[in-house]
């Protein structure tokens, strides 16, 4: 029997798609990465920087620039093409760019004859993964946008900052856009399993926060001052792709709040947006449905309105 080796082939071999490799082998997640970019002189350096690395990571690792047709044997293609967010764009306002280097590609993929799982993350992200799913007419359980897991990760750190509790111990999740109109359950918000309110209800003077809707604000603007000050997101990101790629990878069943297809869980009727949702060998093996008060639904609702237009817009371009 033959003892197949885990491959990934990445779009993009930029800041994310460089880093994700390196995440990769650092973290001993894939024994072979391929970079498919457009400049194929930089997927060419970041290989042999990445390769220059090996020898002081935990296992064998492979590295290269090829085709999108070399990616048809991998596990998982990822999607990191674009370019870094301006001073002052929102992420929806890529998404006339992003849908135009999405079309490059597509065809590229059908002809390739990879069948794996696609994880996006190319901002817009919830429209780019829907978008994809949509034109290369993909099982809906096999392709994730990333969506609100950075968003989590930086309400995690929110939380654990002002509370002064390991983030491994709180529980919370951001639903619906991964951008400006993504909202956060606050019912579902618990540390060491107590709901939070609870929590600073009984112990005012060990625990204490933000108002709810500063913690929100600085979870919305936390992407733009990074882009800002350092000209882009990276480390979050792909951070959170590779705990992604290790639910997979390990059949983990874990359940992280990302970008899929719903069509019916909160009400929402077929559209991509982020909610928690298991992961394991096979992609999306269920979606969680939180039950959500009244006001939560609303802003939920609110958020896929935003999602839904844009995608409307993206498929007429």
């Amino acid at each position: 029997m033959a003892i197949k080796t885990r491959k990934i082939g990445i779009i993009g071999a930029g800041n994310v798609g460089s880093h994700l490799a390196l995440q990769f082998a650092v973290q001993g997640l894939a024994d072979e990465v391929i970079f498919y970019d457009i400049n194929n002189d930089k997927a060419h350096g970041e290989s042999l920087d990445l390769l220059d690395a090996v020898s002081y990571q935990p296992h064998h690792f492979e590295a290269y620039a090829g085709t999108i047709a070399d990616m048809k044997d991998a596990d998982i293609l990822i999607n990191a093409s674009g370019t870094p967010r301006l001073p002052g764009q929102t992420r929806l306002d890529m998404m006339d760019s992003a849908v135009a280097t999405s079309k490059e590609f597509i065809p590229l993929i059908k002809e390739s004859g990879f069948d794996g799982i696609i994880i996006s993350i190319s901002n817009p992200c919830d429209i780019i993964a829907e978008y994809l799913q949509y034109k290369l007419d993909w099982p809906k359980e096999k392709i994730i946008g990333s969506g609100t897991a950075l968003d989590s990760a930086r309400l995690q750190m929110q939380l654990s900052t002002q509370l002064k509790v390991n983030r491994r111990s709180l529980t919370a999740y951001l639903l619906g856009e991964h951008g400006d109109s993504s909202m956060i359950p606050w019912s579902h918000v618990t540390v060491a399993g107590k709901p939070i309110d609870e929590l600073l209800a009984e112990k005012p003077g060990l625990y204490h926060m933000d108002a709810k809707e500063v913690i929100l604000d600085k979870v919305h603007k936390e992407g733009y001052i990074e882009n800002t000050t350092k000209g882009c997101t990276e480390f979050g990101v792909t951070s959170a792709t590779a705990e992604l790629v290790r639910a997979i990878y390990h059949n983990e069943h874990k359940i992280l709040p990302c970008s899929v297809y719903l069509d019916g869980p909160y009400g929402i009727k077929d559209s991509f947006a982020s909610v928690p949702v298991k992961i394991g060998k096979d992609g999306v093996e269920d979606i969680i449905e939180l039950h959500l008060t009244d006001d939560e639904q609303k802003e939920l609702q609110a958020s896929v309105k935003v999602l839904k237009e844009h995608f409307a817009r993206a498929i007429a371009l």
